[in-house]
């Protein structure tokens, strides 16, 4: 049968050398091929390009693949066809990869699209989760497409800008998200390696390490999540506290949970990393750009996703500001794009995009603010002397988030959850959302700092607003849309989603490489219970100390440590989840 030819010739062609000569081609590393790339460059195949010197394995594989192409049609034939699939195969250096490739192509058949699909993926959206699953595809092989709605990569009109982020690892919002942030802080470093062996000398570090101190109500459940993830951690009282970092004055009486592992991200700097390093293996990205409708044609194997794309509204781009990246690599608009697969990690804009999801996903306008800090004072908010925080005055009451004074904007930064509460019911609002700090703005946040950091409560120097986009019970939505299988729904970061996009855009990735019953085995053999604690006398090195993070395996070039438990708390649960039974109807 011509697919087990094609399998048995590709567990044969693995063995150091062989795609050596791919280096000329602009595109992955020789060690991570893509399949479709060689249906296109047929003289790709093999050490030296001569078509007359391929080893016995080359030609066989050669030879498969011809046939197939012959009776399929090829890339450069009138048919205008590719293989849709055939990226999902990626030649590798080790016999494993080799025969874990080979089966996955033959399963899938090679499935191929007559005339009308032009990318394996199209990403929508290319904010902290949307840039991550790009990037992962680019790094699997997958030909694949990053539409975003506005310019550059990494501008300030989303979600994902405002020069920093917290990333903390003791997470009360739930034990279920522990293995997802060791995930995603143990790639967030590969990703700062990766980018200074590309920027050299001038890279600039994606993380800071401060530490991370949980104030108030908040204090108990971030204790049980370091307990049963065994992290290093203190327990302080507010008097001790104040003590050991002097910018703080909170009541004595409270408690805090004191974990050395938490810090700054650099959202603009890690959206540009992702999406660059993605463009440099090969992935197309679409700046200023609006999806103005989609749709799945056909069914089974045979369907494929069509977008409608359009300019931006200019007036709208010319608002956004341009960071460090140049946009010089954004290519003209299409009118159309056809993929096998759409992964929409469109944030706020998930409801212009999938209506029935406006009464789940909910967005809010979200307002930061830089404070003058005394000058006899701006040492105690140096990184090295003021941990990142989160404080909770009562149980649902007022949660502050800061930053110590770090990077080009000067004075401490302090955020308040939900803010004003100002939701945005109508997906057209979006674009026109004052971005400019008000005075209720400025008093919502003032009153943070001169409860608890009255130091720091000079002018306001700088403000930032972005957008939440909310669930019910505030956690996120990662799930294949109802109707439609292969395009998967990303959205509803609820606040506290940057800290895991790193591990998210893997996992999506995953899903996408997988097929539509990528989980249906997983969902029925994980659970959702977290591991057993450890003694609290247990030996717990740092988190950020090496790349091997505790609770998780080391990573390989055939193995993406994947467990699917990690998404199962973020999908549809009509009977657990408010508020999913109401849209999973609407979706029927």
């Amino acid at each position: 049968m011509m697919i087990g030819t094609l399998a048995s010739a590709m567990a044969s062609f693995a063995r150091p050398g062989v795609c050596k000569a791919a280096a000329a081609y602009h595109g992955p590393p020789a060690s991570n091929f893509n399949l479709g790339r060689i249906l296109r460059y047929p003289n790709l195949i093999g050490c030296n390009r001569s078509p007359t010197k391929k080893s016995s394995a080359q030609l066989q594989l050669w030879r498969a693949l011809t046939t197939l192409t012959k009776r399929e049609g090829t890339v450069n034939g009138p048919a205008g066809t590719r293989f849709s699939t055939v990226a999902d195969g990626v030649i590798a250096h080790n016999d494993h990869a080799a025969s874990r490739i080979a089966a996955s192509v033959a399963r899938r058949q090679l499935t191929c699209t007559m005339g009308r699909v032009n990318y394996d993926v199209v990403v929508v959206g290319l904010g902290a989760f949307g840039s991550s699953v790009l990037y992962h595809l680019a790094k699997a092989g997958l030909k694949v497409l990053g539409v975003e709605r506005y310019g550059p990569v990494g501008h300030s009109l989303g979600s994902s800008h405002g020069a920093s982020r917290i990333i903390r690892m003791a997470y009360f919002e739930g034990l279920q998200y522990g293995p997802l942030l060791k995930r995603s802080m143990r790639l967030f470093l590969e990703l700062q390696d990766e980018l200074a062996a590309v920027q050299g000398p001038l890279s600039e570090p994606l993380f800071l390490r401060t530490g991370m101190l949980d104030v108030g109500s908040v204090f108990e459940r971030a204790l049980c999540s370091a307990q049963v993830q065994g992290l290093q951690h203190e327990v302080l009282t507010g008097a001790e506290l104040n003590r050991r970092f002097p910018a703080y004055r909170v009541p004595e009486h409270w408690r805090a949970l004191y974990q050395p592992d938490g810090g700054v991200l650099t959202p603009e700097r890690i959206v540009q990393a992702h999406v660059g390093l993605a463009q440099r293996m090969g992935a197309q990205v679409l700046t200023g750009t609006t999806v103005a409708a989609w749709r799945v044609e056909g069914t089974g194997a045979d369907a494929a996703v069509t977008f409608k794309l359009v300019p931006t509204d200019a007036t709208a781009v010319a608002a956004s500001k341009r960071m460090s990246y140049s946009d010089a690599t954004a290519t003209a608009v299409p009118r159309n794009v056809t993929a096998a697969a759409a992964v929409l990690t469109p944030g706020p804009w998930i409801g212009q995009l999938v209506p029935e999801l406006r009464e789940l996903c909910v967005p809010e306008r979200q307002v930061v603010g830089w404070f003058e800090i005394e000058a006899a004072a701006r040492s105690h908010f140096a990184p090295n002397r003021f941990p990142v925080f989160v404080l909770e005055e009562t149980s649902g009451g007022a949660a502050y988030y800061g930053f110590p004074e770090h990077g080009q904007l000067p004075g401490f930064k302090i955020g308040l959850y939900r803010h004003l509460y100002e939701q945005i019911r109508n997906p057209g609002d979006l674009d026109r959302v004052n971005r400019t700090a008000n005075a209720a703005d400025e008093a919502a946040l003032r009153s943070g700092v001169l409860s608890y950091f009255p130091t720091a409560a000079g002018r306001l120097l700088t403000s930032s607003t972005c957008f939440f986009t909310n669930t019910p019970d505030g956690h996120f939505l990662v799930e294949r849309h109802p109707r439609y299988p292969q395009v998967i729904l990303c959205s509803a970061c609820s606040g506290h989603g940057f800290k895991m996009s790193s591990g998210i855009g893997q996992l999506i990735s995953r899903m996408v490489r997988e097929g539509p019953k990528d989980t249906a085995a997983a969902a029925a053999t994980n659970t959702l219970q977290p591991p057993p604690p450890l003694p609290p006398s247990a030996p717990s090195p740092s988190a950020v100390d090496r790349h091997v993070v505790q609770g998780l395996p080391q990573m390989d070039s055939d193995s993406d440590g994947v467990d699917w438990s990690e998404l199962l708390p973020f999908r549809f649960s009509p009977g657990d989840r408010p508020g999913h039974r109401e849209a999973l109807d609407r979706f029927s």
